[in-house]
């Protein structure tokens, strides 16, 4: 159920379950399918473009929207009406182009978001911080070495239970990914993520960097 908080300003959400029941049964109303949505509170929906994040805002009837990838998320706008955010969401989900985006969804700014993608900026900051991050230092010798190549550079890099991820889109959790970790010194294991029958794999550290780059640009 959504939160008591919450109840009085949706009173239509909460009617329906939360605002992951009520999403679904709004785009069921228009012709959409966004999928099963259990979330009662804050809805996040995978898309090729980044995460959509639906939130209830408090003291006032407001659903607030954002796009996030991991450690980066940037505030699109918010609007009162449910059924204005579902076709947002159900557009952006969709692929409709920046522009024709922000022209239909008036309540909506890509200022920021466009900006980011446009520089490069969240793959680089992702490196930044994972490069100077203290915690990630045992990971750090392997994320200089991927660093250092020209390809393996431009993808979003992220660590996952102590192995390095490097995704080729960043925005796109679906997008061509692969796992590398390092289980002692000089002996390192990869596995493609997300491949049926995908198992991990021991690589010599001299061929790593191109066995890497091998499984991230194969068609």
């Amino acid at each position: 159920m959504m939160d008591d908080r919450h109840e009085g300003l949706y009173p239509d959400v909460a009617a329906l379950g939360g605002l992951g029941p009520a999403m679904e049964e709004v785009a069921r109303q228009r012709g959409h399918d966004l999928g099963y949505l259990p979330q009662p509170e804050v809805v996040r929906i995978q898309t090729s473009r980044g995460v959509v994040m639906v939130d209830p805002a408090e003291g006032e009837r407001k659903f607030l929207l954002a796009i996030h990838i991991p450690d980066h998320t940037w505030p699109i706008g918010s609007t009162d009406d449910l059924g204005s955010v579902v076709e947002a969401v159900v557009a952006w989900r969709d692929g409709l182009s920046y522009d024709e985006f922000e022209a239909r969804f008036a309540f909506l700014r890509l200022d920021d978001f466009r900006r980011a993608i446009d520089s490069g900026e969240p793959t680089a900051q992702a490196w930044a911080d994972l490069l100077s991050a203290e915690f990630h230092r045992d990971q750090w010798p392997l994320l200089r070495l991927f660093h250092a190549d020209g390809m393996l550079r431009g993808c979003f890099p992220s660590i996952s239970h102590r192995a390095v991820r490097l995704r080729v889109d960043a925005l796109d959790a679906a997008s061509r990914q692969v796992l590398v970790s390092e289980e002692e010194p000089g002996r390192y294991e990869v596995r493609a993520v997300g491949v049926p029958g995908a198992t991990w794999v021991p690589v010599p550290p001299g061929d790593l960097v191109a066995y890497v780059r091998d499984l991230l640009t194969e068609q």
